[in-house]
């Protein structure tokens, strides 16, 4: 009979940013509000964007990217007030005309993500960045001509892009 210690394992060392656990549950997060807004394609969602790269050489990419096939329509530095009326304009309005106990639980758990995120990269760093700096927002048409904005938020070692369904063809 073979007894575990007698079992040999392999080390193996996977390395994980230890605020990927939170992007990856707003990303699902946010494909479910995608359900709910019966947008019958990929156009919410959540990325955490590494490589040490600055913040503008990732918005730039991202814009040649865009531009292959489709068209930017701007882009913009905006504070947390005109990127949370984009949020309440793009998922609670079209959850809900009225303020709901179901929209105030969403809007909750949709800032407590950027916020857990904020304490995975720095634990005792800014509180939650969504709300504390600015971001550099891009506002654009796929190849399909869906609308979509795109929010990038600046961490210590990462950038998070958020995106955003503005309108969508069926």
């Amino acid at each position: 009979m073979l007894c575990f210690s007698e079992v040999s394992t392999i080390s193996r060392n996977l390395s994980v940013h230890p605020a990927l656990p939170a992007v990856l549950e707003l990303d699902g997060f946010l494909n479910a509000v995608r359900c709910f807004l019966d947008c019958p394609k990929r156009l919410f969602s959540a990325e955490l964007v590494g490589g040490g790269l600055p913040l503008e050489d990732i918005v730039d990419g991202d814009i040649k990217g865009i531009e292959t096939n489709g068209r930017v329509i701007s882009k913009s530095i905006e504070n947390y007030h005109s990127v949370y009326k984009l949020i309440v304009d793009l998922i609670y309005k079209k959850i809900s005309k009225s303020k709901t106990r179901s929209t105030e639980n969403i809007d909750w758990n949709l800032v407590e993500y950027y916020g857990l995120i904020s304490t995975a990269d720095i634990e005792d760093g800014p509180w939650n960045r969504l709300i504390s700096q600015d971001h550099t927002l891009v506002r654009f048409l796929d190849e399909d001509g869906s609308e979509s904005i795109t929010f990038y938020i600046e961490f210590s070692d990462f950038v998070l892009a958020t995106q955003l369904g503005v309108a969508w063809n069926e």
